[in-house]
């Protein structure tokens, strides 16, 4: 599943409401509405100026610092490090050692940065890395926005693609092959938990020994953005049980210790920190690419994944009869709209299961030939 969906989801949600705001009101009246709150700074033209003396470097120093980028998912932040990587490559290239901020906002060098890019989702990658970097920069050196780069910073979600989620049948196969490999029992258990919960990857690499909660039958996670705050997760009680007994073998050596709850479940170095996202991705990666009931299309990039699992989730407890509210509380989706989609992908499974019916086969011009 491509990177970002959910933030660059929040952020076009936020401008679309805005919009309809302006419809109602007019943008005149939102703009005097958001000055009399203070939240919309004006701009003078000494700020202006600012944008000539504050460096590429004075801006990422304090980007890599402020909330707009440590309140990210881990594996958000470590891939806008890589886009920023690539980004102030090209702009030290373009512009020499130290281009100002003015400079690299420019629209038509932001539109010459962008264009050689061709797959729309790799486009959205670098523009809502690009949004969050210089809305950043611009509120906090000239307490300005960069309305004005939406356009060539523009992100198209395509709405209506579906989720895609595993079929029982590759389930089955991946279960058991996980079983053949290396780290086997924790391999199996990290699949177990996947498919009990619907946790993300990032979430489940952070589990901790105390984030169970056998009591009520839930685990605890860091949401998505948020930073230090742990929500309560359902998890069914069979994936329970298979988490707890891998904890019980891993760690039951070390319950008297007084670090015992904060030692991190999936680890490599005895629960210190915490497994890498793109180790399990691997692993993950590894079991697709093996299992012969994937076809050779499913198994490209942005196709099945490591996300699939929560999509399987969700799909299979819609298909349970879990109503869609429920399925929205046990996904942890802020927006009804979230959870939506798999109402698409199970009517599409009503449909491929009818037509296997065998009176689906019969032609209605085979009672009218001649």
């Amino acid at each position: 599943m491509p990177l970002y969906d959910e933030e660059v989801s929040k952020e076009l949600f936020l401008e679309e409401a805005l919009e309809s705001l302006a419809e109602k009101f007019g943008p005149f009246q939102i703009q005097q509405a958001l000055s009399r709150f203070d939240w919309m700074p004006i701009q003078s033209s000494q700020d202006k100026t600012k944008q000539q003396e504050v460096t590429l470097n004075e801006a990422i120093a304090h980007y890599y610092s402020s909330d707009a980028f440590t309140g990210l998912a881990k594996s958000s932040q470590q891939v806008y490090k890589y886009e920023m990587n690539l980004f102030s490559d090209y702009c030290r290239q373009r512009l020499g050692g130290q281009p100002t901020i003015a400079q690299i906002s420019a629209a038509t060098f932001l539109n010459d940065y962008l264009a050689p890019v061709k797959k729309p989702n790799t486009r959205n990658k670098k523009s809502a890395f690009l949004r969050s970097f210089l809305g950043e920069v611009h509120a906090h050196f000239f307490q300005g926005s960069i309305e004005k780069l939406k356009r060539p910073l523009s992100i198209d979600i395509d709405r209506n693609r579906e989720p895609r989620a595993f079929t029982k049948e590759q389930l089955d196969e991946l279960l058991n092959l996980v079983r053949l490999g290396k780290e086997a029992h924790r391999n199996f258990t990290i699949l177990w938990t996947f498919l009990g919960s619907g946790i993300r990857l990032n979430e489940l690499c952070h589990l901790q020994v105390g984030d169970i909660i056998p009591s009520r039958q839930e685990i605890l996670v860091r949401g998505k953005g948020k930073k230090g705050y742990k929500q309560p997760n359902k998890i069914t009680k069979s994936s329970l049980d298979i988490l707890s007994a891998y904890v019980k073998f891993r760690y039951g050596g070390v319950e008297n210790e007084p670090a015992y709850q904060e030692r991190y479940i999936f680890s490599s170095d005895k629960g210190i920190s915490p497994l890498h996202d793109s180790t399990v991705q691997k692993m993950i990666s590894a079991l697709i690419d093996e299992a012969k009931t994937i076809s050779e299309f499913d198994k490209k990039s942005y196709q099945l994944s490591t996300h699939s699992f929560r999509h399987s989730f969700a799909l299979y407890l819609l298909e349970s009869g879990v109503n869609i509210y429920t399925i929205k509380e046990l996904m942890r989706h802020e927006r009804l709209s979230s959870t939506e989609v798999y109402l698409k992908l199970f009517n599409n499974m009503l449909v491929h299961a009818i037509d296997k019916h065998p009176l689906a086969q019969i032609r209605a011009t085979d009672f009218f030939h001649n």
